[in-house]
């Protein structure tokens, strides 16, 4: 349930939680002697000393609307009465038009994350003849990069199967390695990037493929 205070037909506070300190600290400052307690929500809509402060509930009304082109805005909020006496406050919240530069950035703003997500995968490598898996994840590529500024000499590495000692050259295999998939999630970020940039209407950008393991797990499970 959410709440308005208001008074002398003016909305104080609200939409808000049945928030006691802060209704009390309006009615403080509207010099009244009236205070609400923690259980004071059952007694709802209260009605105080003066005769112009009230607090009541909220009523929340949202047209109907698509959210692939609209979204919801501020709100227009009427009280409404009962035989002139205050027992509730209306929302009604208005529907805008999305621009298509407020969906572009929208999917923009998904990307980096699904580039992290392809940043990070077991990839398997040959190192002296075995096959050793090994993560892309950054706490990986750190690790690497400490191993690589260290002296050179031979290290004992725990890959994600095995143990194994590596030198230098092998070292600097495995990074290489590494960096062509994190420099492939980075290459994925900017080529969606400008396909969204390309794209002149809202249908255009919909039909754009974010998350390809995303729609492949919706197929498998559809069939």
């Amino acid at each position: 349930m959410e709440f308005a205070l208001i008074h002398n037909n003016q909305l104080l506070l609200g939409p808000i939680g049945f928030n006691v300190r802060m209704i009390n600290s309006e009615l403080e400052e509207l010099d009244l002697e009236d205070r609400i307690s923690p259980q004071s929500y059952t007694q709802v809509p209260i009605h105080f000393s003066d005769q112009l402060t009230h607090l009541v509930l909220i009523e929340k009304e949202y047209p109907e609307y698509n959210p692939k082109y609209q979204n919801v805005g501020d709100f227009i909020w009427e009280i409404i009465k009962v035989e002139n006496i205050p027992e509730k406050v209306k929302l009604t919240y208005i529907i805008n038009n999305k621009t298509l530069d407020e969906v572009k950035n929208n999917f923009k703003e998904q990307l980096p994350s699904l580039r992290r997500e392809k940043e990070n995968k077991i990839i398997s490598l040959s190192i002296k003849n075995s096959e050793v898996e090994i993560s892309t994840s950054r706490e990986e590529r750190i690790l690497l990069s400490t191993k690589l500024a260290s002296l050179p000499g031979v290290h004992n590495y725990k890959f994600k199967n095995t143990w194994m000692q590596i030198d230098e050259n092998d070292l600097h295999y495995i990074v290489s390695e590494v960096d062509k998939i994190v420099q492939q999630a980075f290459d994925w970020e900017l080529l969606k990037i400008q396909e969204i940039d390309s794209c002149t209407s809202i249908d255009q950008i919909y039909n754009i493929v974010l998350d390809e393991q995303v729609i492949r797990r919706k197929n498998e499970s559809n069939n």
